[in-house]
């Protein structure tokens, strides 16, 4: 192939990517998140139900959608946790979170840790892919810390989007009771349930064993430095989407290339979000070798690229 063409054709697709990003950023409004917008006036009245969430892949954006309805207002814990008067008050307040190592993400226990909650009705829903095991004495216990005494902690079965260990293919083709579980979250809060989902002693090993000899901390087990997790590849074209999905900002281009570096979820929304599967994950000690399935990514068939931009961007870009 000629060089020069293929230059030219790499620059244009990158221009493409960026030119469709910008436009969608300046024409798609929150709502498409699926909360209402409101007005000046309406904001002063109290808000029925006020959903705080993280998602990476968009199955968590989804769950709080589903169980905000039409009224609820849905804030993003990434530009949500940059609020310098975290105060927060309405009849009803849910956290809606990946299940990460079996705890609520970092990002997901700073923003409750440095933030006021009042509310008559406190819920917390977890997605998870395969077991959830102690998440909901352990959110219960560190909300009860925080001052917050909750009602109410479910889960939620998903595609397990933890890319070392699942086949992203085979989850997707993997009947698993979401619709079912995720009715009945509904619908117990929607009747304000007081329930805690129990812990099993199956529950108990499984996590016991999963953390032994693994050197992770268990408290933020997930938390790291994004250089030693991902990496861009020779196919990265530096179309910046990797660098506006990642909840901490912590993705720079250089040269026309993304590089990694700063904290890490561990969320892998850049591994998953990449329209050409540019980055790659590099295996942690006690890990698969490899990625189950290289070529498979997922994003919830619900939720667009955009939202997740929307909800993660730390650029400093008006998202409102």
């Amino acid at each position: 192939m000629d060089e020069n063409l293929k230059v030219n054709r790499r620059d244009a697709l990158k221009t493409i990517g960026a030119a469709c990003l910008t436009a969608a950023i300046a024409t798609t409004p929150f709502a498409s998140w699926g909360a209402n917008s409101k007005n000046e006036e309406e904001k002063k009245d109290r808000v029925k139900r006020m959903i705080f969430f993280f998602s990476a892949t968009g199955n968590s954006l989804y769950v709080a959608r589903e169980i905000g309805g039409e009224d609820a207002t849905l804030l993003s814990i990434p530009q949500e946790i940059h609020n310098e008067n975290p105060v927060y008050e309405a009849e009803e307040i849910g956290f809606v979170f990946p299940t990460y190592c079996f705890t609520a993400p970092a990002i997901v226990q700073d923003f409750i840790a440095r933030s006021t909650f009042k509310a008559d009705y406190f819920f917390g829903v977890a997605t998870f892919g395969a077991h959830t095991t102690r998440l909901p004495e352990i959110f219960q216990s560190f909300t009860k810390e925080h001052g917050i005494n909750i009602n109410y902690i479910s889960s939620v079965q998903m595609v397990d989007t933890y890319l070392p260990f699942f086949d992203q293919e085979r989850e997707q083709a993997m009947d698993k009771p979401t619709d079912e579980m995720l009715a009945k979250v509904k619908a117990d809060i929607n009747a304000r349930e007081n329930y805690i989902q129990p812990v099993t002693e199956e529950d108990n090993r499984f996590y016991d064993m999963y953390f032994m000899g693994r050197p992770r901390d268990k408290v933020k087990p997930a938390l790291t430095r994004s250089e030693k997790i991902v990496f861009s590849t020779d196919d990265c074209i530096g179309c910046g989407i990797c660098t506006s999905v990642c909840p901490h900002g912590s993705w720079k281009i250089v040269d026309g290339k993304s590089v990694a570096n700063g904290e890490c979820e561990n969320c892998l929304a850049c591994v998953q979000n990449c329209p050409r599967k540019a980055i790659s994950i590099i295996p942690a000690p006690m890990e698969p070798e490899q990625e189950a399935n290289r070529n498979a990514r997922y994003r919830n068939p619900n939720v667009k690229l955009i939202d997740i931009i929307k909800a993660n961007s730390q650029d400093k870009i008006n998202v409102n």
